[in-house]
């Protein structure tokens, strides 16, 4: 997923003082899971802004990929394909 840079760094700071990173914090709470950066340390602020949540199974991806899509600082959100062989 993609945040806003904003949302982004007051995410890895652990700052929840705008509205979009609560609730992003509410809606992995809710859900169990935890948001993982692509690039970790990372300062570039358009590397900073991507992150991974694992998640059991793709239903579940689904409905949280719909509700992390109506947060305002979530630019995108989708599911990684399956790998396949070449």
């Amino acid at each position: 997923m993609q945040l806003a840079a904003g949302t982004a760094r007051l995410f890895q700071q652990q700052r929840r003082d705008e509205a979009a990173a609560s609730e992003l914090a509410q809606v992995l709470a809710q859900s169990g899971l935890a948001l993982q950066a692509l690039h970790p340390g990372s300062s570039d602020p358009v590397l900073s802004g991507f992150f991974h949540i694992d998640v059991q199974d793709q239903d579940s991806a689904a409905r949280v990929i719909e509700r992390l899509l109506q947060i305002g600082g979530v630019q995108a959100a989708y599911l990684k394909p399956r790998d396949e062989a070449p």
